[in-house]
């Protein structure tokens, strides 16, 4: 599935949703997850898979530094379905396939990208008010990524510095795994976290954003919509950290189209340089509409689904200098 399909299929998903077509759902406690099982994986340095593609201008495992990587939702079930995901449904395990396609190796210049499958929260818990059953899918999902955490950690063993990369429901975890169950010393192995795509609280969380493009220890995150959308915030404005994708600054002065290095429309295409520009206001990224063959398609001014796509190359370029910079730092991580 292209990353236009995915949008289109997304959009009309949601579409029913509002419309109260596919909130009827069961639950249903299923299996955790065994991840000492490479079954329970959707990448795995292990095994051959999407996220170990060198896309763009930048080639996979530059500097043998691991990524934890978690999904967005793509858990999209109809009327009749489950609140939490069984990540053995073949069709559950086909939807992940595609942030691991075109999200995953925007991360993997650092090193080996180790993705969960875990039992994702229905996309129906944003449309309703939370309650019980929204907040146990919730949290059955934050404790399968915490699971999965430890044995990477287990895997990559101790000392190595590594990488955190999440995009919607999938930051929500890392957030929280970040303020709730890292360690001081674990924080410092931490080289970067990119949560994209949720609003971060950054006057609680256990690390500071990134407020210049070669800063470790900290987070980047943005939220991307079209300027002149109307935006509704869930945390206090002024606490939502923001980081600009293009010039990996947290400055209110706007990056130009030119200076973004290239992005990703199509898996077996070149990306495209200079799409969009980026500029931070009201606690997201505002652009210009982009414009390529497709995006026709695209009716909605939150480019949520673009998220990484849209600064693919300018994130690689800009993980890549934050590893530079953090093994220089830490020579002791490079042995």
């Amino acid at each position: 599935m292209s990353v236009i399909r995915y949008i289109v299929f997304a959009l009309a998903t949601a579409l029913l949703n509002s419309c109260g077509l596919s909130l009827a759902l069961e639950e249903e406690i299923y299996d955790a997850p065994d991840y000492t099982s490479l079954d329970s994986w959707a990448s795995h340095p292990e095994f051959a898979d999407y996220s170990d593609s060198s896309l763009a201008f930048q080639r996979a495992n530059q500097f043998d530094v691991p990524v934890f990587f978690v999904y967005p939702t793509v858990y999209f079930p109809k009327k009749g379905g489950t609140w939490s995901a069984d990540i053995s449904d073949p069709e559950y395990q086909a939807a992940v396939i595609t942030p691991i396609k075109y999200q995953a190796p925007a991360f993997n210049v650092a090193g080996p990208v180790f993705t969960p499958f875990y039992r994702q929260a229905a996309y129906q818990v944003y449309n309703i008010a939370p309650n019980p059953t929204t907040a146990r899918a919730y949290r059955m999902a934050y404790e399968d990524v915490k699971a999965a955490f430890d044995q990477f950690l287990l895997e990559i063993g101790p000392g190595t510095p590594f990488v955190l990369a999440g995009h919607s429901q999938g930051t929500d975890h890392l957030e929280q795994l970040i303020n709730s169950y890292l360690t001081e010393s674990q924080l410092e192995r931490l080289v970067v976290a990119y949560l994209i795509g949720m609003p971060v609280d950054q006057c609680k969380i256990a690390i500071p954003i990134c407020e210049t493009e070669t800063q470790t220890g900290c987070f980047c995150s943005w939220r991307t919509y079209a300027e002149g959308a109307r935006i509704t915030n869930t945390v206090d404005e002024k606490c939502i950290g923001v980081t600009n994708p293009i010039t990996w600054n947290t400055t209110k002065k706007a990056a130009i189209e030119a200076q973004n290095l290239g992005a990703l429309v199509r898996y077996d295409d070149p990306v495209i340089p200079s799409l969009t520009g980026a500029r931070i206001d009201h606690g997201v990224v505002f652009v210009e509409r982009p414009h390529f063959p497709g995006s026709w398609v695209i009716r909605t001014k939150n480019y949520h689904r673009g998220d990484i796509n849209l600064y693919f190359a300018s994130i690689q370029e800009n993980l890549r200098r934050r590893l530079l910079l953090y093994l220089r730092e830490h020579p002791e991580a490079a042995l």
